[in-house]
């Protein structure tokens, strides 16, 4: 019997992932980033100002089309980096199977969408402009630090689901799948650094 991953990734996120890759559902697993990468893009246009003169058409095709764009992305880049970077921790995983385990974890992101989904109906262009000056957000205070609040929750739970999918793939610790993670952090965020000390010196 197979289990439906919106229900069992949360208290069974190893066996979630063991039944994704037994049954090769690479597919679904797409299916689910783009989900998530349409949640994404929907929380990064947030209190930014961005692109309000255009028309509500073009938003929602807009959303959809770089939402799912950037969930594949996503999903390309973290699948390769979390299998190079687990080999260097002693996994064996291979990168299909890696990406088709990263669906399950994006399930408690997919969840934030409905909820983006009754902001937007609720406050409309509101949602997406910019703060006034001195401002924290252009929504209501409790509005926006409820939605941070269930935005963060569901970060911290992908996280931990991912450092148990990328356990089930290499056949190591979830510990280790932890590691991956923050090795991959750390690394970005040397490059980052990098970067900005070298603008700094260029600049000044």
């Amino acid at each position: 019997m197979e289990i439906n991953p919106f229900l069992s990734v949360w208290t069974q996120p190893k066996e979630t992932v063991r039944q994704f890759i037994k049954h090769n559902k690479l597919g679904y697993s797409m299916v689910l980033v783009s989900l998530a990468g349409i949640g994404g893009v929907i929380t990064g246009l947030q209190d930014s100002g961005w692109f309000l003169d255009l028309s509500l058409a073009f938003w929602i095709f807009g959303i959809l089309i770089v939402g799912i764009v950037s969930g594949f992305l996503n999903l390309g880049l973290n699948s390769l980096l979390y299998t190079l970077i687990g080999k260097l921790y002693g996994g064996h995983g291979k990168l299909r199977d890696m990406a088709i385990a990263v669906g399950p974890a994006m399930v408690p992101q997919i969840f934030v969408l409905p909820v983006l989904i009754i902001y937007i109906l609720i406050y409309g262009e509101r949602f997406f402009a910019a703060p006034a000056d001195f401002s924290f957000t252009s929504i209501p205070l409790g509005a926006s630090l409820l939605l941070t609040l269930l935005i963060a929750v569901a970060s911290i739970w992908s996280i931990v689901i991912t450092s148990k999918a990328i356990g089930v793939v290499h056949e190591f610790s979830s510990m280790r799948g932890f590691g991956v993670i923050m090795t991959i952090v750390g690394i970005f965020f040397i490059i980052a650094l990098l970067v900005i000390i070298g603008i700094f010196i260029f600049l000044f």
